[in-house]
């Protein structure tokens, strides 16, 4: 009796142990690191929103810009975008702007735009899209990706994997204060 309590407590223990490996490990693949060691210049694109109207690049020039490649279906993406509705809404007047461009279909965005109350530009990428995302060093196609611009166009941090909201605002800060060299 007391050796099959003894081993029901080390099975209970092993697979406690198990669960919280696999969680972690869970967590350490869901966030990779952020790439802000990056410099260069933003890659120039030209890309419809939902109701056909052309958005380029340029429109938002001296704008702290995070372009965000996204898709309803993509549950990561999802997760993230409550937080950049926030952000948007909270840091849009100090020269924020989120442009998200998703990988997905015209009705698909149009309906999940209305559903969530996105509140900033979103484009359609189509191939155009994928195009862009590995432009920007995403090759594999991974969702979400994400790019921030500062107010010069140049790239200062990109991300594959969805953001946590300190993380990221912990990158747009110091982004938002500093001035354009324009």
């Amino acid at each position: 009796m007391k050796s099959d309590t003894s081993r029901n407590l080390l099975l209970l223990v092993a697979a406690l142990a198990a669960l919280a490996a696999g969680y972690f490990t869970a967590l350490w693949l869901r966030a990779p690191a952020t790439d802000t060691a990056i410099g260069g210049t933003a890659v120039e694109f030209r890309l419809p929103d939902h109701t056909g109207k052309e958005h380029r690049l340029e429109e938002w020039r001296g704008q702290v810009v995070v372009l965000n490649f996204w898709a309803t279906w993509c549950p990561p993406c999802r997760e993230e975008i409550p937080i950049f509705i926030d952000l948007q809404k909270r840091l849009g007047d100090k020269g924020l702007q989120f442009v998200g461009i998703a990988i997905d279909d015209a009705p698909a965005v149009a309906a999940y735009q209305r559903e969530v109350g996105i509140n900033y530009t979103s484009l359609l990428g189509g191939d155009g899209g994928m195009a862009l995302m590995s432009a920007y060093g995403n090759a594999a196609g991974g969702l979400p990706f994400t790019v921030i611009l500062d107010r010069n166009g140049r790239i200062a941090a990109r991300k594959v994997g969805a953001f946590r909201r300190v993380e990221l605002e912990a990158l747009l800060s110091p982004l938002l204060t500093a001035k354009s060299a324009k």
